[in-house]
């Protein structure tokens, strides 16, 4: 996947990254390519700092309720960060109802341990120097 064009940081293990001020239809396709590379990465939870957001279109909320589903559906969470204008900016939509805003990016990290999802690999093709070794796993069933 591609190198993303907004800035992200890691805060207490959480990624968090810096949306643009308008995030429109144009944006909107570069942004869901970042938070795509962070759950492929791993990352269940995501802030999204908002705070310079001026301009949030349809497609812009689409994206952002997007993300949200698939946080929720991986057991993770969707977090935005942003003043009293974010919630013009999402205006009064289910998105601003059910996605949770703070005011701080600290704010949206406290309250949760810092967790990152390792992707599964399964242990039947461990990897031995280079190549692909096969394994069989057998478990003794108690008698009846």
């Amino acid at each position: 996947m591609s190198e993303s064009r907004y800035p992200i940081q890691v805060v207490r293990g959480v990624p968090v990254v810096i949306a643009p001020a308008v995030l429109d239809s144009r944006g909107a396709r570069t942004f869901r390519a970042t938070l795509l590379h962070l759950a492929s990465a791993g990352h269940a939870t995501v802030v999204v700092d908002m705070s310079a957001t001026t301009t949030c279109d349809a497609a812009g909320r689409a994206e952002l309720g997007r993300a949200y589903q698939h946080a929720a559906a991986e057991g993770g969470d969707l977090r935005l960060v942003g003043t009293a204008a974010l919630t013009e900016t999402l205006g009064d939509t289910a998105l601003s109802l059910v996605i949770p805003q703070y005011v701080t990016v600290a704010d949206a990290v406290a309250e949760m341990p810092a967790v990152r999802i390792v992707p599964f690999r399964s242990i039947d093709t461990p990897r031995v120097a280079g190549r692909t070794a096969t394994r069989s796993l057998s478990v003794s069933l108690p008698a009846r």
